[in-house]
């Protein structure tokens, strides 16, 4: 009479890639069985889920066999058989997923003919043997940035030990007029196929990490912390087969979508667990943002202010540069406010759908984003010139006016590699600014009139304003200024003005007969040099100054002498200080 004997195997709980191990077997039956053979074999499998037919296909990465025993037959009693297997030193661990698998068993097979064949088998896992850690120090990485939101995480370090706890931090930012409201981390295993080219990720541990965060500034850190399993397959890259993980971070939005996912790879592997760490992580969040400014601002000579803002001066115009929003975008803004006022009326603006007026510049690069307008075509011409062009192109957008320039463009303020190609390039703009200033042309029609303009500024130890040629200087220890003013865009009179510092309180009162007689006087000067514009307002007499219009626009400004010491006359007389001469 013939049985199926009862198999016991015996085999370590787990192994390890690039060693041997013992299996024991044991036969029991009951009695005397013909057999054709006793097999014991080792299958290490790899499990793919077929997508789009929810099933598994398997294949074969190792497969190992022995025949213990040959046709014959099995005795009443038990029978014990040992049989050693090699494992390869490339095995991939096992590990199993919602998409992909690696399994190890081993099986034992007892042919009986004629009859139902005994089988027993047991799973046997697969562990890389404990390494020492790899160098590995305080790590921070960030999502794609210049795109809107981002966030950033921070970890004392990306070796992750089975068992251990994982802590960090997380940022966010770049949300102008979106609403988080929740924050995710979970540790997350990709499987891949690397014989197919196929993957799959899945979620690799059960505890997962949530904050509300409603409310919750940009820039805040938030700390988190996740228990790993202690069961939890290692990282591994074969031939075959690898397994992945990454931390994935993600920002929910108020009405269950996703505002921004990122993966920060991790290898977990059955290291030391590390201790004492947690504390040197990187800052994330509004304290890194400062720091990243204040390194950058420092390499072109700007000092960080409160916030994220930068200022000072860069060839002679005072920069600022800070964080900005253009509608729902974030960015990068600067604004760079010139030494002296320009005085061209000039307008540069980004072009809007249809708008087709504005100067053509022959550039069109510059001529299809901006419109530009000023004054007088020649200047505006003149001052925009290749450099100063291609220093505008290189941002989104741009507005210039005769006191400054404002910049955009769609740079993340968190990115140092991008702050610092936007600092250069408000740096070049700030060197193209000067030197257009610098090489100002004056209007047309007062081109020949330049050189006597500007030996009139040196002799009253004044400053010159060639673009709208406006002289300001000292006589006899006053503060004087000469106002060239234009009719569209040509100069048609000049403004002679006096400051009275300190104010004369009252000096708009009636004036008796000496400031009358002084102010005769003004206006037959300025009859001589060039007319009235305004007989009836004649001398204009304010607690600040003293002005007169002369009709005409100034060949030789030092004429204006003649007007401006009467008044100087009579800005004595109402202070009560009357001395001889030919205006007392």
């Amino acid at each position: 009479m013939r049985s199926r004997p009862f198999i016991t195997l015996r085999l370590p709980r787990v192994v390890h890639p690039g060693e041997t191990f013992d299996v024991g077997l044991s036969l029991e039956s009951a009695a005397k069985t013909p057999i054709n053979f006793v097999r014991v074999a080792l299958r290490h499998t790899h499990e793919q889920l077929v997508p789009g037919e929810g099933s598994f296909e398997v294949r074969d990465l190792l497969l190992l066999s022995e025949e213990v025993a040959g046709e014959g037959r099995l005795g009443e009693g038990i029978h014990r058989y040992r049989v050693s297997f090699a494992l390869p030193g490339d095995l991939p661990p096992t590990f199993a997923g919602a998409f992909q698998a690696c399994r190890c068993e081993v099986r034992a097979h007892v042919s009986i003919p004629w009859w139902l064949d005994a089988r027993e088998s047991q799973e046997v896992l697969v562990r890389p043997r404990s390494a020492r850690r790899p160098e590995d120090g305080p790590f921070i990485d960030a999502s794609h940035r210049g795109r809107g939101a981002f966030v950033e995480v921070s970890l004392p370090g990306r070796t992750l030990t089975p068992g251990a706890i994982v802590t960090g931090a997380v940022a966010f930012g770049g949300l102008p007029g979106r609403y988080p409201f929740g924050l995710r981390v979970a540790l997350v295993g990709n499987g891949v196929e690397q014989v197919n080219a196929r993957s799959a990720s899945y979620e690799s541990c059960p505890n997962v990490f949530f904050q509300d965060v409603t409310g919750i500034a940009e820039g805040t850190e938030v700390p988190f912390r996740i228990s790993l399993p202690g069961d939890l397959a290692p990282s591994f890259s074969l031939r075959e087969v690898a397994l992945e993980y990454a931390l994935e971070v993600t920002i929910e939005h108020l009405a269950g979508g996703e505002l921004v996912r990122h993966r920060v790879p991790v290898v977990v592997g059955l290291f030391e667990p590390r201790t004492g760490r947690d504390g040197k992580r990187p800052r994330v969040g509004a304290d890194r943002w400062r720091a990243v400014w204040a390194r950058a601002g420092r390499r072109v000579g700007l000092s960080l202010e409160r916030g994220l803002r930068l200022r000072g001066v860069r060839a002679g115009c005072t920069v600022e540069v800070a964080s900005a929003v253009k509608g729902l975008r974030a960015g990068l803004g600067a604004t760079v406010r010139f030494a002296e006022p320009w005085g061209l009326r000039l307008d540069v603006q980004w072009r809007r759908v249809l708008e087709l007026d504005g100067l053509e510049m022959g550039d069109e690069g510059f001529d299809r984003r901006f419109r530009a307008v000023g004054r007088e075509e020649a200047q505006v011409l003149a001052v925009l010139g290749p450099a100063l062009r291609r220093a505008l192109r290189a941002f989104h957008r741009a507005d210039v006016d005769d006191r400054e320039a404002w910049v955009w463009s769609a740079a993340e303020a968190s990115d140092e590699q991008a702050l610092d190609a936007f600092l250069a390039q408000v740096d070049a703009l700030a060197q193209a600014l000067a030197a257009a200033g610098a090489a100002l042309p004056p209007p047309a029609a007062m081109a020949a009139w330049l050189p006597a303009w500007r030996r009139f500024a040196e002799e009253s130890d004044g400053a010159l304003r060639v673009g709208s040629m406006r002289l300001s200087g000292t006589l006899e220890g006053a503060r004087f200024e000469l106002e060239t003013l234009f009719k569209g865009a040509v100069p048609a009179r000049t403004r002679v003005s006096l400051r009275l510092d300190p104010p004369i309180e009252g000096a708009a009162r009636p004036r008796n007969a000496a400031e009358q007689g002084i102010g005769a006087a003004i206006l037959e000067q300025a009859a001589r040099i060039g007319g009235v514009a305004d007989a009836e307002e004649g001398v204009a007499v304010a607690p600040g100054a003293i002005a007169v219009v002369i009709g005409a626009p100034l060949a030789d400004p030092a004429a204006a002498r003649e007007v401006l010491r009467p008044m100087l006359a009579l800005a004595r007389q109402m202070r009560g200080e009357g001395r001889g001469g030919p205006y007392r």
